[in-house]
């Protein structure tokens, strides 16, 4: 197969996550479709994804550094090495350490860089500063995931205004497909969970901004009103202790479950009755359109960004464990209701969110920042 042009993808991690996840969909679709020759930089070299990079035949490279803060001069020029021997006609960088590393490393080898906004939040004066230096004059253009995210940094670098696109996220349906012989009881018969309990699940990293902490208040409260229900909670991240200490002081501990990180993900959330997300603060979530696509009620709140591309097909409630309940609880007492939610849910995802139209529309923008349109 004869590729028109390289892309260099650069991640700072491939652990388990939605911009990770969305990093290897995109290099597979690349792949298969032929326009574009992926390579993917992993900055760290940390993740459960690297073997499925390699599985699909992906050119894969690292610096292996494990704190991206430290030897800043030594991991420059091991990334602009990196470049130099790629040479690709265009650099897409993911989160704020890839577009500092790819954006100052290519400074000087006219390669465009695309910056993929997905939550540009600058906590620091010294991030601030660099995120408007390297958006003023060293990145070409930018990708966000939501309107809302490219308004933010159109307000902070009124400078990129003209060099933006909004390209919702999206998922791979063909990596989502369940194992063989999969069934739904001998799944939660392996979490202890009995065939006629009722289950709330979550999956990502257990981060303070998830908000995870409010829905083990939030199953407390619904735990009353319905005695056989659980709560599965999967994945891991640092706020992991913090949570489980909590539900042992909240006296829920033997009915909440933390799953750890799964490989089969997918097979574990559809042992689900109910899907939430409860984060504080969350851009365009792949696993919202994940468990959709899984045929799972799904409840968020609203400070979730993509809420208004899926506030058709989803429960929008306020960040908090009274409202969180609420919703959850609607959707446990009445089937039909989770049905109908499901079912909107499945089909907006199969028109509008999967990865083949996504690697379109970003093809497209690739080609428009070659031919000098932006």
């Amino acid at each position: 197969m004869a590729f028109r042009r390289k892309v260099m993808i650069v991640t700072a991690t491939l652990l388990y996550g939605g911009v990770e996840r969305l990093v290897v969909n995109t290099a597979k679709w690349l792949l298969w479709r032929g326009n574009y020759y992926p390579v993917v930089l992993n900055l760290t070299g940390k993740g459960h994804f690297e073997s499925e990079i390699k599985k699909h035949g992906i050119e894969y490279c690292s610096i292996n550094q494990e704190n991206l803060r430290r030897n800043v001069i030594k991991n420059f020029k091991e990334v602009r090495s990196i470049i130099q021997h790629y040479h690709p006609d265009l650099i897409h960088t993911h989160q704020f350490a890839s577009d500092f590393y790819g954006g100052l490393a290519s400074l000087g080898l006219n390669m465009p860089v695309i910056s993929h906004i997905h939550n540009p939040r600058m906590e620091s004066s010294s991030r601030k500063a660099i995120r408007y230096l390297l958006s003023r004059w060293v990145i070409s253009a930018f990708i966000a995931v939501v309107d809302e995210k490219a308004e933010e940094l159109k307000r902070f670098v009124p400078a990129t205004k003209d060099r933006f696109y909004v390209l919702y996220n999206a998922i791979d349906p063909e990596s989502l497909q369940l194992p063989a012989g999969y069934s739904r009881s001998s799944y939660r018969y392996r979490f202890s969970i009995p065939e006629n309990a009722l289950v709330v699940g979550a999956c990502g990293r257990l981060t303070w901004e998830k908000g995870y902490d409010l829905l083990v208040k939030a199953f407390q409260m619904i735990l009353q009103c319905v005695p056989e229900c659980y709560l599965l909670i999967v994945g891991d991240g640092p706020e992991r202790s913090k949570l489980e200490e909590l539900a042992g002081a909240l006296g829920v501990a033997d009915r909440v479950i933390f799953a750890g990180y799964r490989a089969d993900v997918s097979a574990v959330m559809s042992t689900f009755d109910v899907f939430v997300i409860s984060s504080y603060t969350e851009s365009f979530g792949l696993v919202a359109l994940e468990a959709m696509w899984a045929g799972l009620p799904v409840v968020m709140t609203n400070r979730v960004s993509s809420k208004d591309v899926l506030s058709s097909a989803s429960l929008i409630v306020s960040p908090s464990a009274p409202s969180l309940a609420e919703g959850i609880m609607y959707l446990l007492a009445n089937p039909e209701a989770r049905k109908k939610l499901a079912a909107k849910g499945k089909a907006l995802v199969e028109t509008q969110f999967t990865m083949r139209t996504y690697v379109e529309k970003l093809e497209a923008i690739y080609d428009m920042v070659l031919e000098g349109k932006v």
